[in-house]
């Protein structure tokens, strides 16, 4: 019973209420038999179905006997479980007529998709309106002829019915924003809900008032027996048997909304409203907020048609009783009205001046330019805070500022009598005096005015003591003159007066030029000046020499600078080590699963190609990872000495036919050169990246220098390298070189100067972190037009013979391999279920984890496991952590320990076989001969 139950488990993973469900259902009642005898072709997409937190379900078998997941249990509803395992047909008998075709199509071996598609399912015991975006995919059986089908499931229609209610919103209230009357309000919520039949199959509209309008009043009194008054809150009825519109349905509603239109605040409602209600949607609450929501909109048309009427009133009253002047004018100048407010600031009667030309009240001073101001008032439609005088009846003068906008050839004008104004002005002026008196003694800061323009109207003795100008040599002059020839040009004289007067102050640091010519550091502040309206009139300008406190500030930031520099690239390189980690699982759900579709794919050449074109993809993808694990320092290295003149002997030909005659590449080593110690392979591939980089940098052609030569390196003479014996490797060309910023961004992962898919940003960095990992370091020095010097220091190997490494074979799958009882443990579910699909085609008998601690219970509660996959990286307990706790348990049992990092696992007093990620069938099968082989 024990082993039925492990057998069910695995056709059946997981502990989802579905997974639970289908081990308990009793399957001999089905055509289908008993789940151990079932196909793969139908167990490996009913554990897909079962893990996955998609909604699915499958069909298999001529009856295409049905299967769902947890995910599934909303849609079927009340179906549950009495649906498990029978025909589709009758599943969903109510719209398997709809859908028919599609599964004669998917029998045939073509996939379908459907988009948002009505369908009337009765999941909730009544036909209900559902929206659901699915797709058909064929499922084939061993002998390759379909054998079912699978059907990835979204349900749209909460999203579906939402996006059409507020459609109907968004047009009834573009229909009511241009409605001027009530008939026009009738006629935009008719027309706005005439495009929702679906929700409301009719409307009835009744607004009360003046001349009721609407032709809904005789439904509204049909239903009336049903409710006993229309109130704003609104509520569901039951309508009474009557012949009512059906809308896009093909039965007549039961229920419908009947809702009073609100008035203005504190007075009675407005109108009745009766929505029909969709027969297919059940008990929907929503529909009601919906109806509140179209009534407030009808009541707020409603209620702008009274604001309007007011707005009206309330014009007249402005006229009559504004304190300040409304006038009209005409082409010729002659007053065409004037407002009553006229009579009070100047006294002359209303009678007295309309038909009269403006020039007649006017000082003849302001006459001329008054007439230029209505042409331009006429030909550019408006005139803005225009400024001139008007007599009044007792002989003084009134200053009046102007503003104007032009309707049918006439100008229409508003005036405020600004005398009062003019004369605080006048008395600021003095202050202003006053003030310059004040501050002309401060000798510690530049204080100095600067009129709208930035020219210079004061001088302080601060100014002078400080920028080295005499008054009359400064003021006048605009103050650019104190900035930089390159921020001149630059434009920041103009920049700094904008932002005083929008923002109301400048604050700055930067670079001034003193009289002799002398630079300083200066630290400014210039404010806006305004008037008591607000307006701006000038600004006031005070400087700070602090170049002594800048140049401590300096010292400060370089080395913060360098420091954070250095923290920056620690980050990003733990930032890639992780980033290369998880497209490491992500390469091995891929590999492995291209690895077992090439056992399952027919002899076609095409899909070979196309199959054997994925693979090389992915391997693309994970020589990528080594390069950024090769930055972050995390990779796995194979560190022994080696003789560099043999390496760069043994690639030179090879690389001089890659890169082209146009770059003779020459050597230049001495005689007795130490070996160092690195790994072979990612030594040539750091020199060949240096190379190729030094042949892109000089597009024209050029030599490229390899220079060798044995240091001895005292503390901190290179960054990062500790004091020691180096080889200096150095890579030199003659091309265009890197300016300061290219160079110091050169070892940032992803960041290249070359073209759009020249390279991936890549290449130094894995250069730069292979080279700490060994215990070295990386170095470019380069100026723009002097080419690039590429310089790796190499430890020197004490004391070991260079030998050359031979090449490991490509592994092979074993034929006469045993069946174990293999415990597969990894918290990427996706990785998890390809290695357990490696293992099975293998052979093996798998057991699955998803964590360090699932695979420990599991341990604790079977002793027939013969091997444990682990992965290392997991929350909570690592793989290192899993086999010491299993050790306590079982100390002989055999481990593979899987990583996607580079780096090595440490194990206290264990071996265990390391296998990288990505790997593939091969590489599984040759760890697992490695740790079982010496237990047989």
């Amino acid at each position: 019973m024990h082993a039925d139950i492990d057998e069910l488990a695995d056709i059946f993973p997981g502990m989802s209420e579905m997974a639970r469900t289908m081990r308990a259902h009793d399957w001999s009642a089905t055509p289908l038999g008993d789940p151990r005898a079932w196909p793969d072709a139908l167990k490996i997409p009913m554990r897909m179905l079962l893990t996955s937190k998609f909604e699915m379900w499958l069909g298999w078998g001529p009856d295409l006997c049905f299967f769902y997941n947890d995910a599934y249990l909303p849609t079927i509803g009340i179906k549950h479980p009495v649906m498990l395992g029978r025909p589709f047909r009758e599943v969903w008998a109510e719209v398997y007529d709809e859908v028919a075709d599609q599964v004669a199509r998917v029998r045939a071996g073509e996939a379908t998709w459907n988009d948002k598609l009505l369908l009337l399912l009765e999941r909730s015991g009544f036909p209900e309106e559902t929206y659901h975006s699915f797709s058909y995919s064929p499922l084939y059986d061993t002998d390759g002829s379909v054998g079912g089908l699978l059907c990835v499931v979204t349900e749209d229609t909460a999203r579906v019915i939402s996006e059409r209610r507020l459609e109907t919103l968004r047009i009834l209230g573009a229909g009511l924003a241009s409605a001027d009357s009530r008939d026009a309000i009738v006629k935009a919520v008719e027309g706005a809900l005439a495009a929702s039949r679906r929700d409301f199959p009719f409307v009835a509209l009744d607004l009360d008032g003046p001349g009721r309008s609407g032709t809904g009043s005789s439904m509204i009194d049909a239903a009336a027996v049903a409710v006993t008054d229309f109130d704003e809150a609104g509520q569901i009825i039951d309508l009474p048997l009557c012949s009512w519109p059906h809308g896009d349905w093909d039965r007549a509603p039961t229920k419908a909304v009947a809702i009073a239109i609100p008035g203005p605040a504190g007075r009675e409602v407005a109108g009745s409203l009766l929505l029909g209600l969709n027969p297919y949607r059940g008990d929907d609450l929503d529909v009601l907020i919906l109806a509140r929501l179209i009534a407030a909109q009808i009541g707020g048309a409603l209620s702008k048609l009274a604001a309007l009427e007011v707005e009206r009133r309330r014009a007249d009253r402005i006229w009559s009783l504004s304190r300040d002047l409304i006038v009209v004018v005409d082409a010729e100048g002659i007053f065409r009205s004037v407002s009553p407010s006229w009579t009070r600031i100047f006294g002359h009667q209303v009678d007295e001046v309309v038909g009269h030309p403006f020039k007649d009240f006017m000082h003849p001073d302001d006459i001329e330019p008054s007439g230029k101001a209505l042409e331009r008032a006429i030909s550019d439609g408006s005139l803005t805070s225009y400024e001139n005088r008007f007599l009044a009846l007792d002989g003084s003068y009134h200053s009046i500022e102007w503003n104007t906008t032009l309707e049918d050839d006439l100008v229409y004008a508003y005036g405020r009598d600004i005398t009062e104004r003019r004369r605080v002005e006048e008395a600021l002026t003095t202050s202003q005096e006053q003030f310059r008196h004040l501050v002309q003694g401060v000798t510690d800061y530049a204080i100095y005015m600067l009129d709208l323009n930035g020219h210079v109207s004061s001088w302080n003795e601060g100014a002078r003591r400080i920028k080295g100008y005499e008054p009359d040599e400064i003021v006048g002059e605009h103050f650019s003159r104190f900035y930089t020839e390159e921020d001149r040009e630059a434009g920041e004289p103009a920049r700094a007066l904008d932002t005083a007067r929008g923002d109301g102050r400048f604050i700055a640091e930067a670079w001034r030029v003193r009289k002799d010519g002398e630079r300083f550091r200066a630290s400014i502040v210039i404010d806006a000046i305004r008037d008591d309206e607000g307006r701006p009139i000038g600004f006031a300008k005070i400087t700070r020499d602090i170049t002594e406190r800048d140049a401590a500030q300096r010292e400060l930031e370089a080395a913060r600078e360098a420091l954070f520099q250095s923290q920056k690239l620690e980050a990003i390189g733990q930032l890639t080590g992780g980033v290369a980690h998880d497209f490491n699982n992500l390469l091995m759900a891929v590999l492995s699963s291209l690895d077992l579709l090439r056992k399952r794919l027919p002899e076609d050449p095409m899909a070979e190609r196309l199959l054997n074109t994925a693979v090389e993809g992915a391997r693309r993808g994970a020589t990528l990872t080594q390069r950024m694990l090769a930055f972050a320092r995390r990779q796995q290295l194979d560190v022994h000495p080696i003789d560099l003149p043999q390496l760069l002997s043994g690639m030179n030909d090879l690389v001089q036919r890659s890169i082209g005659p146009e770059w003779p590449i020459s050597t230049n080593f001495p005689l007795k050169l130490p070996a160092v110690r690195a790994d072979a392979n990612q030594l040539e591939m750091a020199l060949l990246n240096l190379i190729v980089n030094a042949r892109d940098a000089s597009p024209s052609g050029g030599a490229i220098l390899i220079t060798a030569s044995a240091e001895t390196m005292p503390e901190g003479a290179v960054e990062g390298l500790a004091p020691g014996s180096y080889v200096r490797l150095a890579v030199k060309d003659r091309g265009v070189g890197m300016d300061a910023e290219t160079l110091r961004r050169a070892t940032e992962p992803f960041f290249t100067t070359k073209g759009v898919g020249k390279g991936t940003g890549l290449g130094l960095p894995m250069v730069h972190g292979m080279a700490r990992q060994i215990g070295g370091s990386f170095e470019l020095r380069s100026k723009v037009g002097e080419g690039v010097s590429a310089i790796l220091w190499l430890p020197v190997a004490q004391l070991e013979v260079a030998v050359a490494q031979p090449v490991a074979p490509e592994p092979v799958v074993p034929s006469d391999m045993p069946r174990f009882t293999i415990l597969a443990v990894d918290d990427d579910a996706l990785v998890l279920m390809n290695t357990a699909a490696l293992l099975e085609d293998l052979g093996h008998d798998v057991i699955e984890a998803e964590s360090a601690i699932h695979a420990l219970q599991i341990s604790r509660e079977r002793d027939d496991i013969d091997l444990v996959i682990t992965d290392q990286a997991m929350p909570d307990m690592t793989g290192a952590d899993l086999i010491a706790a299993i050790d306590e348990l079982r100390p002989d049992m055999p481990v593979v320990i899987a990583s996607g990092y580079g780096e090595d696992v440490a194990l206290s007093c264990r071996d265990a076989i390391r296998l990288s990620k990505p790997f593939n069938q091969a590489q599984l099968a040759q760890a697992i001969e490695m740790a079982v082989g010496g237990k047989r």
